[in-house]
């Protein structure tokens, strides 16, 4: 690959980490899986091309000997507001040939001006490496008081205060993250003892407590929901969902939003509609590695939509997996995660993960043994291994890009006996 063209995907990386992550930008922190991950989110909701883990860890150590895919390419510009790949290109060339015009007529200053600018970063450097040897580590109490309490028990919006205690700790910021996504976290005032945020979706978090960019303590968010709790959105992103009438969820043995929920709120259903419903709460004696789930699920309507998608959520203590099916035609778009590994649609095969979403579709993942096999249709579609312990089942997640409808939900044990039954009578 030309050396031009890999200074282009590195200096789009650099500004795309300088505007969503300044702090590890300006400090030369490379970014976590995390911080990936949620690019990976943003990118996927801007550019409907979802990249794997193991791309953007690629690109991000600039370990990639052919120029990458121009999907890839796209969604990577798409972060910092350009069309696609080639108009960033443009930009650049036009920058490049600006300053190469301004530099013939100025190369006598230029010449100055780059030696002032070469002492003064000379001297930058020195009073840095001094600087930061004089540094001194973050002196941690072990007893660091951090904890959280929800206004409300059940269902969203739900505000959670938190409470802290940072006496004796001397550091320059201090932060809470409210979840993994690190956009959420906040600064906080030290001297105080109180910090509270709504979250407007059902789920299980790790809170954080963060002094400069160290995590010191972490604290269980659990926002539950009473049975099934339905949001609707028109954007993956949105803050804030729509809330349908959830008494009106169940009729005729089958969860669904109906057609005039939507024509009350301001949500449109031919627009980027997704709905999800969720079911928060902990699922006891069914540790993630050891369950048998089933549903059966389908779209009531898929005449307007190009590619639909639906996803099975299972979020555990440490984290979530997710498995998805789509359209014949669509499955390099699919996306799997099980444990920590995310599987991408155009690494993999899963011609099987295709099928017709206008018909009842039966969904059965079996985890046992570190390995999560998912079956569709009751045919092996995947059979993944994950490692370590991922806790007790925390909550989970039906998700739609349109109106879904659900007939049934079954949680099982290894032994075959149902620990959750719903076949919404």
């Amino acid at each position: 690959m030309q050396t031009i063209e890999r200074n282009s995907i590195e200096h789009c990386i650099k500004k795309i980490e300088q505007r969503y992550f300044p702090e590890q930008f300006s400090s030369g922190k490379k970014l976590r899986q995390r911080d990936l991950e949620y690019l990976m989110e943003l990118m996927e909701e801007r550019s409907n091309t979802r990249i794997s883990l193991s791309t953007m860890k690629r690109l991000w150590k600039n370990e990639f000997n052919q120029m990458p895919h121009l999907s890839t390419l796209n969604a990577l510009a798409s972060l910092i507001d350009y069309d696609n790949w080639n108009s960033f290109q443009q930009e650049q060339n036009k920058v490049f040939e600006l300053g190469n015009s301004t530099s013939k007529e100025t190369s006598s200053f230029s010449k100055k001006l780059l030696f002032f600018l070469a002492s003064s970063a000379l001297l930058a450097i020195v009073l840095f490496v001094f600087i930061s040897n004089d540094d001194k580590p973050l002196k941690i109490p072990d007893n660091i008081m951090f904890s959280a309490s929800k206004t409300v028990v059940n269902n969203v919006p739900n505000s959670v205060i938190f409470s802290y205690d940072l006496q004796g700790i001397e550091a320059d910021s201090f932060f809470i993250q409210r979840s993994w996504n690190p956009n959420h976290k906040k600064p906080i005032d030290p001297s105080k003892k109180n910090f509270s945020e709504i979250y407007y979706y059902p789920g299980f978090h790790w809170a954080r407590l963060m002094a400069n960019d160290e995590v010191i303590k972490k604290t269980r968010i659990h926002v539950q929901t009473d049975g099934w709790f339905a949001t609707a959105k028109s954007n993956r992103l949105d803050i804030i969902p729509f809330y349908p009438n959830q008494s009106t969820l169940v009729s005729n043995g089958i969860m669904r939003v109906k057609d005039e929920t939507f024509e009350q709120s301001s949500v449109d259903p031919k627009k980027g509609l997704i709905v999800s419903y969720f079911n928060i709460r902990e699922f006891f004696g069914l540790p993630s590695d050891a369950y048998v789930l089933e549903t059966r699920v389908r779209f009531d309507d898929v005449q307007s939509l190009v590619c639909p998608y639906m996803e099975v959520s299972i979020i555990d203590e440490k984290a979530s997996s997710w498995l998805g099916i789509t359209d014949k035609g669509c499955v390099s778009n699919l996306n799997i995660k099980v444990g920590d590994t995310i599987l991408s649609g155009s690494e993999n095969d899963f011609t099987a993960l295709g099928t017709n979403l206008s018909e009842w579709q039966t969904i059965r993942l079996v985890s046992s043994n570190k390995r999560l096999k998912y079956y569709l249709n009751n045919t092996l579609a995947l059979d993944q291994p994950f490692e370590g312990d991922r806790g007790q089942i925390m909550g989970l997640i039906l998700t739609f890009t349109g109106k879904g409808a659900v007939d049934y939900v079954y949680l099982k044990n290894l032994d075959g006996a149902k620990v959750y039954s719903e076949d919404f009578d």
